[in-house]
């Protein structure tokens, strides 16, 4: 059982938290043995994350705005706190491979204060990544550019080849 400071300092913790991170996913924890807690906690590390495990009245504690009285609250459940930016998706396709993988289920998430779905979550862990879309755009962007000079460039061939019939 902790002391009243302990969870005084678990509450400060977790407010600090939720003032830095943008992004945060509730994840259930019914049916997860301590090795896949480990390993969610160690991939979400890696990738600027934090994973917790915390009491839901300290959580209502850490902030109010927050409806855990849901019944998909009712089941013990973890906090990925994502303190990255809010365009870094990359804890979103960790979530995905680790559904896939270890079959866990995700009860919501949060970004900018928008409530997201899990399928929503599962979703935005779908997208290409940054750099996959700026590659694409260019090449787009590429394309017409090159389009437009063959075009430019057209009458102007066309020209020659007239030119150069009427000298024959």
């Amino acid at each position: 059982m902790k002391t009243k400071e302990e969870k005084k300092k678990i509450v400060e913790e977790l407010k600090d938290l939720f003032q830095k991170s943008q992004k945060f996913i509730f994840v259930s924890l019914l049916n997860i043995n301590s090795e896949i807690q480990n390993e969610i906690k160690t991939q979400i590390k890696k990738l600027g994350g934090i994973f917790k495990v915390v009491k839901k009245n300290l959580l209502k504690l850490a902030n109010r705005n927050i409806n855990i009285e849901k019944e998909e609250f009712k089941q013990p459940f973890g906090v990925i706190f994502d303190l990255n930016d809010i365009n870094n998706i990359d804890i979103f396709r960790t979530l995905l491979n680790l559904k896939e993988k270890h079959n866990i289920q995700l009860i919501e998430g949060v970004i900018n204060n928008k409530i997201l779905s899990s399928e929503e979550i599962l979703e935005i862990g779908k997208l290409p990544s940054k750099e996959i879309l700026i590659q694409r755009s260019i090449g787009t962007i590429n394309g017409l550019f090159v389009k437009f000079m063959q075009l430019l460039k057209n009458p102007l061939i066309r020209f020659n080849l007239v030119v150069s019939n009427a000298k024959k």
